[in-house]
């Protein structure tokens, strides 16, 4: 029995596979600008949570993610 795998190989299947990757990305350095405000005693309210939760922007990730390094509160990166 032969499968037909070319979807898995098309155009679609591609910008399919990349939008996860960067949907994985995305939550993976929401993941840790939390991780690093967590460890560092900064807590977030529930709609900054929201907020890094659903931000897909990655450079904005990366910009929470640096300042989250040194900020004393967590309005420093969300206000």
């Amino acid at each position: 029995m032969d499968t037909d795998l070319s979807f898995f190989r098309s155009e679609s299947a591609q910008r399919l596979r990349a939008q996860g990757l960067e949907q994985g990305v995305a939550q993976g350095i929401a993941r840790s600008v939390l991780t690093v405000l967590t460890g560092r005693g900064i807590e977030l309210s529930a709609a900054q949570r929201e907020l890094l939760a659903e931000t897909a922007d990655l450079d904005q990730l990366n910009a929470w993610l640096i300042q989250a390094v040194t900020a004393t509160r967590a309005g420093e990166l969300f206000d």
